[in-house]
């Protein structure tokens, strides 16, 4: 009745200082067994970035193309005017997402150099 590797199981031989004991096994890169190997991105991190580039360059498009979207209404509220009074919003609140996301950063960064 031979026994696999203890690597495969999750378990870590250690010496008599409590130090992990390196077997051929664990050389070999076994160490993050039943890990993929796909990235380590977070989904909604890369949302949220998706999210603040398209509220800044569309606040700032909205600001940059004035000229062209000033026009006769038939009525009503137009649509010029609602772009015109979110556009300011959406880039305040697209700075905003970048200052915390560059924060989130830091702090992943922090973590990892510990």
């Amino acid at each position: 009745m031979e026994q696999g590797p203890a690597g495969a199981i999750g378990f870590r031989e250690v010496d008599s200082g409590g130090n992990p004991v390196r077997s051929e096994a664990t050389a070999a890169g076994d160490e993050d067994y039943g890990r993929g190997r796909s990235l380590a991105v977070n989904p909604f991190i890369a949302a949220l970035w998706i999210l603040t580039i398209t509220l800044i360059s569309g606040g700032a498009w909205v600001f940059l193309n004035a000229n062209s979207m000033v026009g006769p209404s038939a009525g009503g509220m137009p649509a010029s005017f609602l772009v015109f009074t979110f556009a300011p919003y959406a880039i305040f609140a697209g700075l905003a997402a970048l200052v915390c996301l560059l924060f989130w950063h830091a702090l992943q960064w922090q973590r990892r150099r510990r």
